[in-house]
């Protein structure tokens, strides 16, 4: 009896070695660096994990006499993780911060692939705590924790965009944006150790010559931009974009033009800034030409708005000839309808039109935009096919002439495309130097200096504007203004010289301030250069308020605008800026060439 047992039990330790081996082989845990890549693959099911991103955090990171290990322990992640969240609560609004951190990263151990958890706690560091300390020097450790932190959920997450995406936002944004961005920029280029550890940790080399500014030193602009172009590679690779395609590649091109904004502020201009803005402008270019899978359905790329408006032109008029009498007949029809106010409105150059005539003129537009599926219809029926498919493919042309309309105003491209063109003048080069040249001369008391150089800037600045009156509404129109309070100070005058070259200029930021400005030139100051070459924008705009205001009684008992000595101590307006922190710009009226043709008399 004693031997059957003795015989059974060797067999069931032959049997459980035996299945350890495939056991070894199955569930054998890999090795990983410092950085999270694999050493080691391990095992089939470690490699499994690894490859599907199924691995959960290390349980053995968390505090094992706490609440959060019971939980987990028992599969109830879920439930420790929102204790977690509430404690963290708790301690930022109690400033524990060491503790806040700890409890941070315990999150993090739990829900690892919770790409939302690494985001908000990673914003709420950089940002939020950030903030609820006096020296920037402390600050900037925030910001930076932020970002360790969210560098560290990427290797948890290595086929979600949405990492390298938010990291390109807090390296351009929150350094580049905040209130002490002059501090943090200085500080972030000289932070050896933390780009050292960032490259490390993510193999991102930050120093890389993309990634560098003038004083060949990393920018955090240029380095939030090499994090999304690792996304864009990401999407490349098979990954889905971490927002609209829209949104998602105009970060790239755009924190290229807000370095270039952030070298002329401190004085790295001339030939640098020219090259900054050339470089901004191919890469916006390159963005322009890129396909965008809208939500309508259809494939667009904003550069092809001229083309689009071509083949629409084309279409329009072949169905115009194929319709013949049945479309004469029916516009007849529609014109009849019209006032004679409305038909000279509609007749009247767009520049010379008043208000009312500008309302007027585009009911006139829309009434006389005879739907194409409407004039197919009353064909004749040998010949009602043919033009109800020449209709539908004049409507798609139409609509998709809307479409990148649409998309195009959501970022503005008319006026960043033109922007990065005007930055590139010689005229541009001259009006910043000047301008900062006086600044520093005005600073250091040497005022005869200072005034031959403001008078140069304002020279070229007045040429500028005439080329680009986009820029009239913009960032550099602020600048300027404060530079013209300087020089009027400086003059110790009440009122500007007769002949001063930025009058005109002065004269309408006071009147765009209180809404003065005349919308029909407005509409179209984003493509005035290319719709009215030759043409100077003030001088219209001008002529124009002129023309309305002997046409109009009551005008000649409102005092003309003119500068007071109380309103030229007000600055110019602030633009409205588009796409919020991380996106600065200017929002200009949406330019009408886009709009379809218009039908013939």
């Amino acid at each position: 009896m004693n031997v059957v047992v003795l015989r059974r039990r060797l067999f069931y330790i032959c049997a459980m070695v035996l299945l350890l081996v495939p056991l070894y082989f199955l569930g054998n845990p890999s090795v990983r660096n410092p950085d999270g890549t694999v050493k080691q693959a391990g095992g089939t099911l470690a490699q499994i994990r690894t490859g599907y991103d199924l691995g959960q955090g290390d349980l053995g990171e968390i505090d094992p006499a706490s609440e959060s290990m019971r939980l987990a322990t028992l599969g109830l992640r879920g439930v420790a993780a929102t204790i977690l969240w509430q404690k963290a609560e708790y301690y930022k609004k109690e400033q524990f911060w060491d503790r806040l951190s700890a409890t941070l990263n315990q999150i993090a151990v739990l829900q690892p692939h919770f790409v939302e958890v690494w985001e908000f706690q990673s914003h709420n560091l950089s940002y939020n705590v950030s903030v609820e300390f006096d020296d920037y020097r402390q600050r900037y450790q925030w910001v930076k924790r932020g970002i360790e932190y969210l560098i560290k959920g990427s290797k948890f997450n290595r086929h979600r965009t949405e990492m390298p995406f938010e990291l390109g936002n807090f390296f351009g944004s929150k350094m580049g944006v905040a209130d002490e961005r002059l501090q943090f920029r200085s500080l972030y280029r000289n932070d050896d150790n933390f780009h050292e550890e960032v490259r490390d940790r993510t193999e991102m080399d930050l120093a890389q010559p993309d990634g560098l500014g003038a004083d060949r030193k990393p920018d955090n602009w240029l380095s939030g931009r090499l994090w999304h172009e690792r996304a864009y590679a990401m999407v490349d690779a098979g990954s889905a974009p971490a927002k609209s395609a829209l949104m998602f590649y105009v970060k790239g091109p755009q924190w290229l033009m807000k370095s270039a904004e952030a070298m002329q502020a401190e004085g790295t201009l001339d030939e640098p800034a020219r090259y900054a803005w050339r470089r901004a402008g191919r890469d916006w270019d390159s963005f322009g030409k890129r396909n965008i899978y809208t939500t309508f359905g259809d494939t667009i790329y904003l550069m092809e708005l001229a083309a689009a408006n071509k083949n629409y032109g084309k279409l329009k008029q072949e169905f115009q000839d194929f319709a013949g009498e049945t479309y004469k007949k029916l516009l007849a029809e529609r014109t009849a309808q019209l006032t004679p106010e409305g038909i000279a409105a509609w007749e009247k150059p767009e520049l010379e039109r008043s208000l009312d005539e500008m309302f007027m003129a585009s009911k006139v537009e829309q009434l006389l935009e005879i739907p194409p599926e409407d004039v197919a219809r009353a064909m004749p029926e040998k010949e009602r096919l043919v033009a109800l498919e020449k209709a539908q493919q004049l409507s798609a042309a139409k609509d998709k002439i809307q479409h990148i309309e649409i998309y195009a105003n959501q970022v503005n491209y008319s006026y960043w495309a033109a922007r990065c063109e005007a930055e590139q003048e010689d005229d541009a080069i001259v009006a910043r130097t000047s301008m900062y040249e006086a600044n520093q001369l005005l600073d250091r008391g040497e005022l005869d200096a200072a005034i031959a150089k403001y008078d140069e800037a304002w020279v070229a600045w007045a040429s500028l504007f005439n080329k680009f009156p986009a820029m009239l509404i913009d960032d550099a129109a602020d600048e300027v203004m404060t530079s013209i309070d300087r020089y009027r100070r400086l003059l110790d005058q009440p009122d500007l010289p007769e002949d001063f070259a930025l009058k005109d200029f002065v004269k309408f930021s006071y009147m765009h301030k209180a809404n003065q400005t005349d919308p029909a030139i407005m509409q179209v100051m984003a493509v005035w250069p290319e719709r009215y070459p030759g043409r100077n924008f003030l001088t219209e705009l001008f002529r124009k308020l002129d023309q309305q205001a002997e046409a109009t009684p009551e005008a000649e008992a409102t005092p003309e605008t003119e500068a007071t000595p109380e309103t030229e101590a007000t600055p110019a307006t602030e633009p409205t800026t588009v796409d919020g922190p991380a996106d600065a710009g200017v929002s200009v009226a949406a330019p009408d060439e886009g709009t379809a043709p218009r039908p013939k008399k």
